[in-house]
């Protein structure tokens, strides 16, 4: 990043001089942006935080929820995530904060007595020659505080709209073929609902030149353009938790991989902190088509599985900070796009989707947030280009082909 272009100036080089005429209208209940972004989870973040940098590009960021996230779930950064920050500008800061995993161990039952579980190697966590970086653990809201940052320190000085419900989103027909003449340069209109206090159920119009799903996967912007989620479950419960105990485990700082005889498989990581680590510990198998609520599965439970996973090694648990169950599922869409394959030549992407809308993963290692984040990068850039005439429409193109084929 380069801080001074013609001498020093006197001002936090991090924060962009604001440029009146650019910032997002949020209280109009009618407007128009060139890019819209329904989700402000780390895919939506990392996608409006990149944006921000052009200040010509008007991007509104669309937010359920009605305040940024408090305690994230998806905590595990990987080295090429890091990358990513760093391009942004804040890869030191998450340095600073996180746990660093260095290493990995793994175990196994012992062969003398099957129950007990014996170390059977340790490797380093991120090869040599991948990335300067490390894989590191931080709380998922970190991140998302310091992509706030990035976004409220650019030039547009852009803010999330929280507090917004997606109802609809339809694309104008006319502008789906690149030779038809159109007049509609935002051809993209969403019907958003407000649920906060005094706006409740007031419905705003907003009119974009593209738009970006990063909203789960439900996903109604995935829905609206016809693709749908394909894949299987693998019928089997985890449970994951984030605790405080008392345990003569010795490798309670490492990340370890733990296999046993008869009571399952589990993962264990250190948090940040020193103090705090993340248990996910395999569960019940499920039936054909069962869900994991059904089995009522409690905390308590987590504990105890972990407990006999150990052994020989003691478990006292003094307080669960977080917890959850999930079962294991991976799928994912036919294109991350509103184009079929058949029409790419003539027709120009107008709604995208990225993150869970288009796959999903076991949430282990935080996988699917890193795959996200991936996801919003590549696509930043590209509207980038398109929207400033940098590049032809085309190039939208490649974004399904590189992150879901190539």
């Amino acid at each position: 990043m380069q801080f001074h272009l013609n001498g020093f100036q006197a001002r936090d080089p991090f924060v962009s001089p604001a440029r009146d005429g650019h910032l997002t209208p949020t209280d109009a209940s009618e407007r128009e942006v060139d890019v819209l972004i329904v989700g402000g989870g780390p895919t939506g973040l990392t996608l409006a935080a990149q944006l921000s940098a052009f200040p010509e590009i008007t991007v509104e960021l669309l937010e359920q929820a009605a305040e940024p996230l408090v305690l994230g779930k998806a905590d595990g950064v990987s080295c090429r995530s890091m990358e990513m920050y760093e391009a942004l500008g804040f890869s030191e800061k998450i340095l600073k904060e996180a746990y660093w995993v260095n290493e990995t161990t793994f175990w196994r039952p012992d062969e003398t007595r099957r129950e007990h579980i014996v170390r059977s190697g340790r490797t380093q966590d991120v090869e040599d020659g991948l990335s300067e970086f490390p894989h590191v653990v931080l709380n998922q809201a970190r991140v998302h505080d310091f992509l706030l940052e990035v976004m409220r320190n650019s030039a547009s000085r852009l803010e999330p709209s929280y507090s917004r419900r997606l109802l609809d989103l339809t694309v104008d027909a006319s502008s789906a073929d690149e030779g038809a003449a159109s007049s509609k340069t935002h051809p993209v209109v969403a019907r958003v609902e407000r649920t906060d206090a005094g706006h409740e159920g007031q419905i705003e119009t907003i009119r974009a030149r593209y738009a970006v799903g990063c909203d789960g996967a439900r996903s109604a912007v995935r829905q609206s353009i016809g693709r749908a989620l394909h894949g299987d479950f693998a019928n089997q419960a985890w449970g994951v938790m984030d605790v405080l105990a008392v345990t003569d485990f010795p490798d309670v700082r490492f990340k370890a991989t733990i296999l046993t005889a008869n009571e399952g498989n589990a993962l264990l990581i250190p948090r940040e902190g020193g103090y705090l680590f993340r248990m996910y510990v395999e569960m019940d198998k499920l039936s054909d088509n069962e869900r994991v609520g059904a089995r009522k599965i409690t905390s308590d439970r987590l504990v105890a599985a972990a407990q006999r996973l150990l052994k020989p090694y003691t478990f006292d648990v003094k307080e669960v900070a977080w917890w959850s169950v999930y079962e294991i599922g991976q799928r994912i869409t036919d294109g991350f796009d509103d184009v079929p394959d058949a029409e790419a030549d003539r027709r120009r992407p107008r709604v995208f989707i990225a993150g869970d809308a288009c796959h999903t993963h076991s949430p282990k290692a935080g996988l699917g947030m890193n795959t996200s984040v991936a996801d919003a990068f590549n696509l930043g850039w590209k509207l980038a280009a398109v929207l400033r005439g940098e590049s032809s429409w085309r190039l939208l193109h490649t974004y399904t082909f590189e992150r879901r084929i190539g």
